[in-house]
């Protein structure tokens, strides 16, 4: 196997590699997904790639000259360096074949982070999906990685929920959307809305104010961003839950509510660190 930068013609083969390790609820890639990435920039957290000085790319080459694997690592103007994006099917010796450039020249004591920030090639997923992902898992953690389980990814068919109770606003057009809860003359909660792709839908982040909460309303609020999304077309909806501080904040009430509206959870999203150093966070809104 041959490693090499990648170049715009490896398009269409980093797509397929995408699409091989694609999730319940994900759009197939797209071509000017991919080469939006290969350029250093995301519509996700565009704040955060603005930040990128450096980036480099990496294919591999298997000796019929398929790419089998592709990846990308990236240097922050702090300094720290950050394991962007790798899919190789998940076939652990491709895995380790485009591992080992990316890596290469990164001290063991030097701070680096891993699937720690949302990419072009996916809708919201800020980590690596480890029941889905096992061998890049297993790589990343025979190489010194330390990983946290840091968000739980949900999907859900949008169309099919009970229709919510009272009345509910929506706010904006095309890919931005708000649902607001109305009780009593008032906004009771909120929710904000993404059309990310054709067929999917976002819940980006949901929330009842403190003062309407335990009357379930929460609920309705829910089955109205549901319905919005279904009337904008969309066939699936995912949302995100962050549970890597369960001490600071019990997600286990929001995560009974989803399961119980027809929410699976489809798998645990992963971030990796190694080396001494502090990350800097991602921009997903918890829901």
């Amino acid at each position: 196997m041959k490693a090499r930068p990648l170049r715009p013609d490896d398009v269409e083969a980093v797509c397929a590699l995408v699409d091989r390790d694609r999730l319940p609820g994900q759009p197939l890639c797209a071509a000017e997904r991919v080469a939006t990435v290969l350029a250093g920039r995301s519509t996700t957290d565009p704040w955060w790639w603005r930040d990128l000085a450096t980036m480099r790319t990496i294919g591999v080459e298997d000796t019929d000259g398929a790419l089998v694997a592709a990846g990308a690592l990236g240097r922050r103007r702090g300094g720290d360096r950050y394991l962007l994006w790798l899919h190789a099917g998940e076939t652990p010796e491709h895995v380790e074949a485009a591992l080992w450039p990316l890596l290469r020249g990164v001290r063991r004591g030097d701070p680096i982070f891993a699937f720690w920030a949302a990419t072009e090639l996916s809708v919201g997923l800020e980590g690596l999906p480890r029941r889905h992902r096992p061998a890049t898992h297993e790589a990343l953690v025979a190489r010194g990685f330390t990983g946290e389980d840091r968000w739980l990814y949900l999907t859900a068919p949008a169309a099919g929920a009970p229709a919510p109770e009272g009345s509910f606003r929506r706010r904006g057009v095309g890919s931005e959307l708000r649902v607001e809860l109305d009780a009593g003359g008032q906004a009771a909660g909120g929710a904000e809305l993404g059309l990310p792709a054709p067929g999917v839908g976002v819940i980006w982040w949901l929330e009842v104010e403190p003062e309407f909460r335990r009357r379930g309303l929460g609920r309705q609020l829910l089955r109205a961003a549901r319905s919005v999304l279904a009337e904008e077309g969309a066939a699936d909806v995912i949302l995100f839950v962050d549970h890597d501080d369960p001490q600071a904040r019990d997600r286990r009430p929001a995560l009974e509510l989803y399961q119980a509206e027809g929410f699976t959870v489809v798998d645990h999203l992963w971030s990796y660190r190694r080396g001494e150093g502090e990350a800097e966070p991602g921009g997903g809104r918890p829901t």
